[in-house]
């Protein structure tokens, strides 16, 4: 699998499909890696070039003790894509990784064809409490708690595409992989999330934009995600994936992969009238 190394640190990554296919980048959440994408992968058309690197911090890209907070995962984004040349690509976000995907477009409007926020963290943020954290740092130590918090993130598996030996394999890759991330990367994201708050600035989202969230999902309420689906402009609908946690990718990857092509093989022409109306307004806000 790849390797690229960006002024920001080195990235892992993991690609599917023809390299001149549509581009799609997939940013992962927290506790994960671009290994949780792979059910997903398995699904899409060759016609997709799907790309998913592992984020600072966490599965063979470089490990820091610093620049988890969003704002500068964002640019560890902007330097992947930049490095890799992408234009015009479909930008997947999933848990944690959606608010670095909505920051990232903040910070770079222009650069992504559409958003797509799968089971993504509220754009207001996320209250940790103290016990959350001291409940973190244990998973740092105890591989065990640190399997039953991921199983917990998924509780409709094994994927139909899957056998249970297969998926036991597979799970214990991804525990696996979380006991290996930067130290510091068991808590500083949740301590990014505490303060890090863009509902304000969702007005700006004008791109296409699609939300899925699993109705199984105990780490993300559908209450905040309908907030997010109401604040972001381009977002033109709330898919709700019906027996699923917060990871479709691998517990329902064939329904996720139907909805997410559905989206992106439309016209958009739908947005266009809600593009227009965020950009006008985004105008009177900066001449006033």
């Amino acid at each position: 699998m790849p390797t690229l190394t960006t002024p920001r640190l080195p990235f892992h990554y993991r690609t599917h499909g023809d390299a001149d296919g549509l581009p799609m980048l997939l940013i992962h959440g927290s506790f994960a890696s671009s290994r949780w994408w792979e059910p997903f992968f398995a699904i899409l058309p060759d016609e997709i070039y799907a790309i998913a690197p592992d984020l600072r911090g966490c599965g063979s890209s470089g490990h820091s003790d610093n620049g988890y907070e969003i704002h500068e995962q964002a640019e560890d984004v902007a330097a992947f894509v930049d490095s890799l040349g992408l234009e015009d690509f479909d930008l997947v976000g999933h848990s944690s990784g959606g608010a670095i995907a909505i920051e990232y477009v903040l910070s770079h409007p222009g650069r992504a064809r559409s958003l797509i926020l799968v089971d993504g963290a509220p754009i207001e943020g996320v209250f940790t409490p103290l016990e959350g954290y001291q409940l973190l740092e244990q998973m740092r130590e105890d591989r065990a708690l640190l399997g039953q918090a991921l199983a917990s993130l998924m509780p409709s598996t094994p994927p139909p595409t899957m056998t249970a030996e297969e998926f036991h394999i597979f799970f214990e890759a991804l525990v696996g992989d979380a006991a290996a991330m930067a130290p510091a990367a068991f808590t500083a994201v949740a301590r990014a999330l505490d303060h890090w708050n863009r509902f304000e600035e969702a007005r700006h989202l004008s791109l296409p934009a699609l939300l899925l969230w699993g109705a199984l999902d105990t780490l993300v309420d559908r209450d905040s995600t309908t907030r997010m689906l109401i604040a972001i402009p381009g977002a033109a609908n709330l898919e709700v994936l019906a027996g699923v946690g917060h990871s479709p990718m691998i517990e329902s990857p064939v329904a996720l992969a139907e909805r997410i092509i559905d989206f992106i093989t439309e016209d958009f022409v739908g947005f266009e009238e809600a593009r227009t109306i965020a950009e006008e307004e985004s105008s009177v806000a900066a001449s006033q």
